[in-house]
């Protein structure tokens, strides 16, 4: 799997430079895992291999944009096509929603 390049805050925004001096979108210093206030961040990558993915689960694809499970179920192999922002895709028998556009 590969290694995730964005992290997101609380409100799915991108943390930049999380590896080095990471900051938020509004430029205030974060932690590598948590935000200005404490909150921890994300940035799961999307499941590859027939993993089994739970309801309101957000992932991040490769593309860095941002993926919510709407039908709960197991993906099939290979990460599945961003589908554009607010369309679905189907992974095996998990559907996924793109909730971002960057």
């Amino acid at each position: 799997m590969a290694t995730t390049t964005f992290l997101r805050d609380f409100l799915w925004r991108k943390v930049v430079n999380p590896a080095t001096n990471a900051t938020d979108a509004l430029g205030r210093a974060t932690s590598a895992t948590a935000d200005y206030s404490g909150r921890a961040l994300f940035g799961a990558l999307a499941p590859t291999v027939a993993t089994p993915v739970t309801l309101g689960t957000r992932y991040q694809h490769s593309t860095g944009v941002l993926l919510e499970v709407i039908t709960a179920g197991t993906t099939a192999a290979g990460e599945p096509a961003a589908p554009g922002f607010n369309n679905t895709v189907t992974s095996g028998t998990a559907t996924f929603r793109q909730v971002t556009t960057t």
